[in-house]
């Protein structure tokens, strides 16, 4: 049976550092390397990324999205140079197991299936803080993201080509949030989106405090996707005060629980107390998103 043509979509900003470790795991699939092409697009970096994959060995396509910085416009810029049958997005942060390839392929051809949101595993710097271990618990959660709310984040995602021709590329007038609104709005459209846990790539957790900048940035996307999916302004209002609220503790050790270890216990006053401090932050970047989404709508 003769494999899929797949295109796999990479934005890139500085990425000099991680690059060709980036583009070694991407090579070696379990899948054949005549059947997927690599896609990468600059989007305006100031450091060696572009020569670095321009003097990589392997067979790359490098494209380069410079009037616009954010990674939807480096994604769709991809995508509408893409040749595949069967489309991937991955973040360069992002290294994939051998595996991950074929895993989400084989998943995707499953006739029920458009698009799949494989595992994000984090992995830890050797010191290995409190802040990490908060990251690897609550965020880029695909199976609950999937499972609660039909939507996930865009960094290992995989979807057949029709739902990018019925739904259309990513907006870009924001910088974060729209790879949720763009995985709800294809479910919204009658495309089954689905979780796989095979189809697994490693991501560095953050530290605590890039990983607050993240939370506000992604907050401020939010309302744009909540708001066009009916939700109505006065719940956002409401949920922003109640961000406000100390949390309490069953969301997190149900997280340890499910993501974490058992020695992440001993320090739960400390990831208690972040948890709530992300809650203000979070509710921070919902109200600076809202009041943009009415100016912008204005």
């Amino acid at each position: 049976m003769e494999e899929p043509l797949v295109s796999i979509i990479t934005p890139v900003f500085n990425a000099e550092e991680k690059i060709i470790s980036f583009l070694d795991a991407v090579a070696h699939q379990d899948y054949p390397r005549d059947c997927y092409e690599i896609i990468i697009v600059d989007n305006g970096s100031t450091d060696q990324t572009r020569e670095k994959i321009a003097s990589y060995s392997g067979d790359v396509t490098l494209l380069q999205r410079t009037d616009l910085q954010n990674p939807y416009a480096a994604r769709n810029k991809g995508l509408l140079h893409a040749q595949g049958d069967l489309m991937v997005l991955l973040d360069v942060n992002c290294t994939p197991t051998t595996q991950w390839l074929r895993s989400g392929i084989n998943r995707l051809q499953d006739p029920t299936v458009d698009l799949v949101g494989g595992q994000v595993s984090f992995t830890y710097s050797e010191e290995e803080t409190v802040g990490e271990w908060y990251d690897s618990l609550l965020f880029v959660d695909m199976e609950d993201l999937i499972q609660r709310g039909q939507s996930c984040a865009g960094g290992n995602l995989f979807f057949k080509r029709k739902v990018l021709d019925k739904i259309g590329s990513f907006p870009e007038k924001q910088r974060s949030g729209m790879d949720l609104y763009w995985t709800k709005k294809a479910s919204n459209s009658g495309f089954n989106l689905v979780y796989d846990a095979r189809a697994e790539v490693h991501y560095p957790a953050r530290r605590l405090r890039p990983l607050l900048k993240k939370i506000f940035r992604v907050g401020t996307g939010q309302p744009k996707v909540w708001i066009e999916n009916d939700m109505h302004p006065l719940k956002l209002v409401a949920l922003i005060f109640y961000q406000l609220v100390p949390p309490g503790t069953k969301v997190l050790r149900d997280k340890i629980r499910r993501r974490g270890k058992p020695t992440m216990n001993k320090s739960f006053g400390r990831l208690w107390l972040i948890h709530y401090l992300q809650q203000i932050v979070l509710a921070s970047g919902w109200a600076k998103g809202l009041i943009h989404y009415y100016r912008t709508k204005s």
